[in-house]
C-alpha cells in the first residue's frame, strides 16, 4: 500500500510540473508595438518554455555606453535596439535567460539593460541611464544590466566578451530590454554593428523542500493506512 501511495503522489507531482511547464509559441515582430514613448525596434511575446531570436545589424558601436555622453546618461536611445517584452500571458513567474552576442561583424562588444514596464507615454530622448532609472522613463523601473569591455562608461580597458548572458526570475508582466554595444578601449570605434540576441523562458525550479514534503507526506499516508489495516 505504501508503494502504491508513493506512486500516486509522484504521479500527481508529475502532472503538476507538466502543467506548470505549458509552452506557448513565442512571437517576434519587427517594429514598435506601442504608441509614443521609446521607439521599440522589436515586440516579443513569450509563454513558458519559449525561445525567441532577434538578429539585426541595427545597433550602434557605442549604443550602450557612449564615453562622450554625460555621467548617468551613457546610453544612446536611438542607436540601441529596444525590445518590448510581453510576459503578461504567463500564469506564474518564469526564468528568463537573455543572451546577447556578436553577429556577422566582430567589432561589437554586446551589453544590455533590463527594466520592468514599457515606456509609451513620453517622447524618446537621445540618451538614457544604462545602469539605473532614467527620470524621463517614469513607466520603467531599472532591474539590472550586463556590461562588457569599456564598462558602464565606455572608458575602461579589459577583455571583450563576444557573448554576454544572464538569468532573471520575472513575474508575469511587461519588460523593456536595451540591447547595445560597449565600445572597445579604442574610442574611435564607430559604425552600425550586427548582433544576435536570444531570449528563453523556463519554469522556476521547484525547491527541494517541496520534494521532501511530498515524499514525507506520502510516507505518512502509507504509515496511517498500515495502522488502519492492522
Amino acid at each position: 500500500m505504501t508503494k502504491r501511495t508513493m506512486i500516486l503522489a509522484a504521479a500527481a507531482m508529475g502532472l503538476w510540473l507538466a502543467g506548470s511547464a505549458t509552452s506557448q509559441a513565442a512571437t517576434v515582430t519587427a517594429g514598435d508595438p506601442t504608441i509614443g514613448g521609446i521607439s521599440y525596434e522589436w515586440g516579443v511575446t513569450m509563454g513558458q518554455s519559449d525561445s525567441a531570436v532577434i538578429s539585426t545589424g541595427g545597433v550602434g558601436a557605442k549604443s550602450w555606453a557612449e564615453p562622450g555622453n554625460p555621467v548617468g546618461l551613457k546610453g544612446w536611445t536611438h542607436t540601441s535596439d529596444w525590445v518590448a517584452l510581453d510576459l503578461s500571458g504567463l500564469s506564474e513567474s518564469t526564468v528568463l535567460t537573455v543572451t546577447h552576442e556578436r553577429g556577422a561583424t566582430d567589432s561589437l562588444f554586446p551589453a544590455f539593460s533590463i527594466y520592468s514596464g514599457w515606456q509609451d507615454t513620453v517622447s524618446e530622448p537621445s540618451q538614457f541611464k544604462n545602469i539605473g532609472n532614467t527620470s524621463y522613463f517614469p513607466a520603467m523601473t531599472y532591474l539590472d544590466h550586463v556590461a562588457n569591455i569599456g564598462g558602464t562608461s565606455g572608458l575602461d580597458s579589459g577583455t571583450g566578451f563576444t557573448s554576454r548572458s544572464k538569468q532573471y526570475v520575472l513575474a508575469p508582466g511587461l519588460y523593456s530590454i536595451a540591447l547595445g554595444g560597449n565600445p572597445s578601449f579604442d574610442l574611435g570605434q564607430t559604425g552600425t554593428l550586427a548582433f544576435v540576441a536570444t531570449l528563453a523562458t523556463a519554469p522556476v525550479p521547484v525547491p527541494a523542500a517541496i520534494w521532501l514534503f511530498g515524499s514525507g507526506l506520502a510516507g505518512l499516508v502509507g504509515l496511517a493506512r498500515r495502522r488502519m489495516a492492522a
